[in-house]
């Protein structure tokens, strides 16, 4: 089975590739955003990831990468539809604003944000292939230098104050690679199924909570904790359970290991 990423997020390529060495006769190809339509090579699952690195968590949405993938959109699925082939579109849970909690996948994303609207758009153009297979994410944990992780952990270890922001939950890349291929390879399998999933950990968390959880592993002066933390609400899996048999993970465990890694990067640098 041949799964195309295409995308120029490598760190996502990577996690897959890692994960898909889990699998016999699973084979999953990196090609470039820009690359003629017509020149990809046989596929029987396309995987969009339109926010690349933007998706991480601490960065913002890309809005000149939504208007490149609402002009390529139509394309893709028209070849989708020409090669028998299954599409699933990564997406964000930043489709929705910020006061909305506990969202599912029938509630109506109410961001007035113009970059939150195009990638609303481009979800809707998307599910009009009716093999198409949406996943929302809360924003993505990754070790790569320069990334999310890595830019808060910078201003941790400088000790700036947060942002006053809510995150629905964190996912390691790893995490989100063993979701997307266990999706794949069940519907490969045969199994029924597309629209619109939400996957999150169980673990909402605020950014002043992150820091305070980052300066704890970096043994510097504390943030003060968030006391609100214990009322806020996440993202509704219950049908990506239902259908799939996926679990959430929670984001917490591979938190040590990322920053591990990051700093192995650092010191290689």
């Amino acid at each position: 089975m041949r799964i195309l990423l295409i995308s120029d997020y490598q760190a996502l390529f990577t996690a897959l590739e890692q994960e898909a060495r889990r699998y016999s006769g699973l084979d999953v190809l990196q090609v470039k955003p820009d690359t003629e339509v017509l020149t990809l090579s046989d596929f029987q699952f396309l995987i969009l990831a339109p926010l690349g690195q933007s998706s991480e968590v601490g960065l913002t949405l890309n809005q000149s990468h939504l208007d490149f993938w609402l002009e390529k959109i139509d394309a893709l699925t028209e070849l989708c539809n020409l090669r028998d082939a299954h599409l699933l579109l990564l997406s964000s849970d930043q489709v929705f604003a910020a006061e909305q909690q506990g969202v599912s996948e029938l509630d109506l994303p109410e961001n007035p944000d113009s970059t939150a609207r195009k990638l609303l758009e481009l979800e809707s153009r998307a599910a009009q292939y009716n093999r198409c297979i949406l996943l929302r994410t809360p924003p993505l944990l990754s070790s790569t230098p320069g990334g999310g992780l890595d830019q808060l952990l910078q201003r941790c270890q400088l000790h700036k104050a947060p942002e006053n922001i809510d995150y629905r939950g964190l996912q390691p890349l790893d995490d989100i690679a063993r979701v997307l291929l266990g999706i794949l390879l069940q519907v490969g399998a045969g199994a029924q199924a597309s629209g619109l999933y939400h996957y999150a950990g169980s673990e909402p968390v605020s950014q002043t909570e992150l820091l305070h959880t980052l300066a704890r592993y970096l043994k510097i002066e504390p943030y003060p904790a968030d006391p609100s933390g214990t009322t806020r609400q996440g993202m509704n899996t219950q049908h990506l359970l239902e259908t799939f048999g996926v679990h959430p993970r929670a984001w917490r465990a591979k938190l040590p290991e990322l920053l591990e890694q990051l700093n192995d990067s650092a010191q290689t640098t």
